[in-house]
Parts: C-alpha cells; structure tokens; sequence
C-alpha cells in the first residue's frame, strides 16, 4: 500500500485546490479557470499513476 502513496496524496491536494478553482470561478475572481483546469489535469495524471501502480503488478508479492 505504500506504492499508493504519492498518486494519493497528489489527487487530494489537486482536489483541495479544484475546489479553490470553483471558489473562484464562482466568485469570478481572477485566476479560476486556470487553476480549475490545471487542477483537473493533475488529478488526470493521478489517476492514471494510479492505474499504471494497479496494473502493473508487484512480482515481489
């Protein structure tokens, strides 16, 4: 479970800052739309990270 770590950790804090995102988008602040879609491109890479760790199997185990 440890190898799960960092594509964890990296969607959650990528989730927090989404959520700043819509915070400024909603409030139309300056900013909001580019943080909501890096945001949600960090959290593409991350789930795909994750997807790679799943798939490729531990040959240790």
């Amino acid at each position: 479970m440890a190898r799960f770590r960092y594509p964890i950790v990296l969607f959650a804090a990528s989730l927090v800052f989404l959520f700043i995102g819509m915070l400024f988008r909603i409030q139309h602040w300056p900013g909001g739309r580019l943080i909501t879609g890096s945001m949600m491109m960090v959290q593409g890479f991350a789930v795909v990270w994750l997807i790679v760790l799943l798939f490729r199997g531990d040959k240790k185990l």
